[in-house]
């Protein structure tokens, strides 16, 4: 364990090792036990683990050749070794979204302007990077650098994610996901507005509330009995905000739409999911278990809770 004067958190390795159930030195426990900074690390990386064991635990087993055992690190441990923090993220997307059939990965973004949805065939999907929104419509700008517009109405399902912490206003409806420490919580993902079944990361109970006394390191919040439990927030809190309007969508931001394609090749909208911070990777592709307003409001809070 990194943990002295010129390394005063754990570093990569114990956090993986952590996450992968491998037991912790008395130094590492001891370091967990007083830095809050590495105990949020942790839990981020035993999101990450859960993930990947819900990906493994879903997938068939078939029928594995006998290998020869081998000494030194397992292949988890190598793997996630070289894995940073933008890769950690993908992963996580990839545990909340792939296990829940909403998130599709490939190996290459997809150079055309729009890309089928699987599970309707009534959809299409427009990705890129958000240029503009007008009123109503929003221009999307492909990885292939094709401008798609995108129209929109009242019943368009609109969601955004990333560190909003903006949003997090005092009356504001909120249910809050971190690890609790002396009664204090720190938010790994707050999600603003009615709870959303989209968002559901293991190893985090959700706690429901409205803001107050809101501020930039955190906020108060009041659940229904009237309890007052203090969150605190950073940079790193993902901020989920279901029902959004299209002005809150920034320009630059990540963007998906599904909708049904016109002949001018204009995507009419039945959803939209903005993320402001979205590694950088290969090509995420939206899965539908079915047409319904619902399963593609599901669809697009999977890929908005990375």
């Amino acid at each position: 364990m990194n943990a002295d004067t010129r390394f005063p958190h754990l570093d990569l390795g114990d956090l993986i090792a952590g996450a992968a159930g491998q037991p912790a030195g008395d130094r590492a426990r001891e370091h967990l036990a007083a830095c809050e900074h590495c105990r949020l690390e942790a839990n981020r990386w035993n999101l990450v683990a859960a993930g990947v064991r819900g990906l493994t635990a879903a997938a068939p087993a078939g029928d594995q050749p006998a290998r020869r055992r081998r000494t030194g690190p397992g292949p988890w441990r190598r793997v996630m070794l070289v894995a940073g923090s933008a890769a950690a993220a993908l992963v996580l997307l990839v545990g909340i979204g792939a296990v829940t059939g909403y998130v599709q990965i490939s190996g290459h973004r997809a150079e055309a302007a729009l890309t089928a949805v699987t599970g309707c065939p009534q959809l299409e999907q427009a990705d890129g990077t958000l240029k503009q929104v007008n009123g109503g419509s929003l221009v999307i700008k492909t990885a292939g650098g094709q401008p798609v517009s995108v129209t929109t109405t009242a019943a368009t399902f609109v969601v955004i994610s990333g560190p909003l912490l903006s949003d997090i206003t005092d009356g504001a409806s909120v249910m809050v996901r971190g690890p609790s420490s002396d009664g204090t919580i720190a938010a790994a993902i707050v999600t603003v507005g009615p709870p959303f079944s989209a968002v559901e990361p293991p190893g985090f109970v959700p706690v429901q509330g409205t803001v107050s006394d809101a501020s930039a390191a955190g906020f108060t919040l009041v659940t229904a009995s009237g309890t007052r439990v203090p969150v605190t927030t950073s940079g790193d809190t993902l901020v989920v905000v279901p029902r959004a309007r299209l002005d809150q969508l920034p320009a630059g931001a990540s963007i998906f739409a599904v909708g049904q394609a016109g002949p001018d090749g204009t995507l009419s909208a039945r959803g939209v999911a903005a993320i402001t911070q979205l590694p950088s990777g290969p090509h995420l592709g939206v899965s539908v278990r079915d047409c319904s307003p619902s399963s593609i409001a599901e669809a697009l809070g999977a890929i908005s809770a990375r």
